[in-house]
């Protein structure tokens, strides 16, 4: 099994995705609402663009696969602190050697290139995490790991 340290999500960290951090964020506010702007824009091929709503709950972090699309995939972290793998592709397999896994704070908006490896975030504490999540009409094909990976 490869372990690998679980390291807080920053700007720059995991090469493939653009990042917003909660603090990064411009809010409005007047009485009876608040609007806060993203800034991670996502350029997405098609015209077909679906979105929902991720709930996952506390798990270990090992992972024994990666899920790859054709296009971008948005997410934005509501609630509960998310621990979510992330590995490069190389040659239609997983890069074991650039496997990282994160935790992503509630607040943070995280646009995923196309291509680039990663797995369904698990909550890292007791609350469970929610997610909104847009992207175009695609598949999720999955791929093996070559071994499992954990984050410590």
């Amino acid at each position: 099994m490869k372990k690998v340290k679980i390291q807080d999500l920053s700007i720059g960290l995991v090469r493939g995705i653009d990042v917003q951090l909660p603090q990064q964020a411009e809010t409005y506010k007047e009485t009876y609402f608040e609007w806060t702007a993203t800034s991670v824009i996502a350029k997405m091929s098609t015209k077909e663009i679906s979105g929902g709503v991720l709930r996952a709950w506390h798990h270990t972090p090992i992972f024994s696969e990666l899920e790859t699309h054709i296009d971008t995939e948005m997410f934005y972290f509501i609630s509960g602190v998310a621990l979510m793998l992330f590995i490069d592709i190389k040659n239609n397999k997983p890069d074991m050697d650039t496997a990282q896994i994160v935790r992503i704070q509630p607040g943070t908006q995280i646009s995923i290139s196309a291509g680039k490896g990663h797995f369904v975030a698990v909550a890292e504490g007791s609350e469970p995490i929610c997610a909104v999540v847009v992207s175009p009409k695609m598949d999720a094909p999955r791929m093996v790991l070559t071994e499992k990976v954990e984050g410590v």
